[in-house]
């Protein structure tokens, strides 16, 4: 295909065609997200509840003691590692879907100072530019930010670790 020269009205049109793209995209990330987490949070839940309501000699796994206690615990394990590990690459990837974006949005001058008004104010406010990126961090802080506020990977290990109370809980 030929390079053409694109006017100003078809570039600003593909920026606003990739700019629904991405946010839509955006939005299918956020619900995966959220969709993995209510799978894995109803599985530990119900888990947790049927521990608690049930008596500690009626539990499958009790006649075969610490080996018992061991596979259920592999199990919870399991699934709180393979949770929020898909939920990570899902939020990884709606950064990087939040990255075009932004760049987009400066790309339409979104960040700048009275281009859309007639005072000194832009569309968005400047806290807004770094949307999606990814700060330069080292490996345990990046894991330790996610897990000590409140996301769904935080929801999940601790849930993950309260099943693991139950278990060996005499």
């Amino acid at each position: 295909m030929e390079h053409e020269d694109l006017n100003l009205e078809t570039k600003i049109a593909i920026l606003k065609l990739i700019h629904q793209d991405q946010r839509g995209e955006m939005q299918y990330r956020r619900e995966r997200e959220y969709r993995i987490f209510t799978w894995s949070s109803s599985i530990l839940s119900a888990l947790i509840g049927a521990l608690l309501i049930t008596k500690q000699t009626d539990i499958v796994w009790r006649p075969y003691g610490i080996w018992g206690n061991l596979v259920a615990s592999v199990a919870v394990l399991l699934i709180v590692i393979y949770s929020t590990q898909w939920q990570s690459r899902n939020n990884r990837f709606r950064g990087q879907n939040a990255q075009v974006v932004s760049r987009i949005d400066k790309l339409l001058h979104c960040f700048d100072k009275g281009y859309y008004t007639s005072d000194d104010t832009a569309l968005f406010p400047d806290e807004w530019d770094d949307y999606g990126k990814s700060k330069k961090v080292p490996a345990f802080r990046k894991v330790s930010g996610r897990l000590f506020v409140a996301n769904y990977n935080s929801a999940t290990v601790l849930l993950g670790v309260l099943a693991l109370i139950m278990i060996w809980l005499p």
